[in-house]
């Protein structure tokens, strides 16, 4: 998640955009009823601290997980703009959510998202979408009513060396048994070694 959201940053940069800092926002755990493979919030803030620790810009937000439930994805935007605005005193700062083309494309998937807070996403935050192999995501926001009225406040993220690496192969090559050394920083590969996460039951 750092090194996207770091090459974000970048590609950001490069088209004039001013960024403040990147925040990675772990999942409160009763999310759990939407993805039941999710492992427990400790466990997910702890390797998220120990990724950000060599960023001077990206760090770990506590607030969503520390709230009494899960909370839309919309009202979180929301209150770190809120912190984010008093913390640099500026009341124009905005919160964009930055994410991958499976989230992206999650936006089609029935019941899943209020279309209402797609609208105010994309319309009041705006996307930054990280472009991955085999991802198409010019195309999905053509198709997509909303996207496409909002294509002006989405902007796609161009990384200059392919990187396929995700969450889910991570978690994949730790279950299988198989070196995530390289692919992680080296404390959270530790940390998951050390507290045996992600292995089969």
């Amino acid at each position: 998640a750092v090194v996207s959201t770091q090459s974000t940053g970048d590609a950001l940069r490069q088209q004039n955009i001013t960024v403040l800092g990147g925040l990675i926002s772990p999942v409160h755990d009763d999310y759990r009823r939407h993805k039941k493979t999710l492992i427990g919030y400790k466990d997910r803030r702890a390797m998220a601290e120990l990724a950000c620790q060599d960023s001077d810009w990206v760090q770990c937000s506590t607030w969503e997980g520390n709230q009494p439930t899960w909370t839309p994805t919309l009202q979180v935007l929301e209150a770190l703009q809120n912190q984010s605005r008093e913390l640099y005193g500026d009341p124009s700062v905005s919160t964009t959510l930055v994410c991958g083309a499976d989230l992206l494309e999650s936006f089609s998937v029935p019941g899943l998202w209020e279309e209402e807070d797609i609208e105010n996403i994309v319309g009041n935050h705006g996307l930054v979408v990280i472009r991955r192999a085999g991802s198409d995501p010019d195309k999905f926001i053509f198709g997509h009513d909303t996207l496409y009225k909002y294509r002006t406040n989405i902007k796609i993220a161009y990384e200059p060396i392919n990187n396929d690496v995700s969450s889910t192969a991570v978690r994949r090559l730790v279950s299988r048994g198989l070196s995530i050394r390289y692919l992680v920083p080296d404390r959270v590969m530790e940390y998951v070694e050390r507290n045996r996460l992600y292995k089969p039951t």
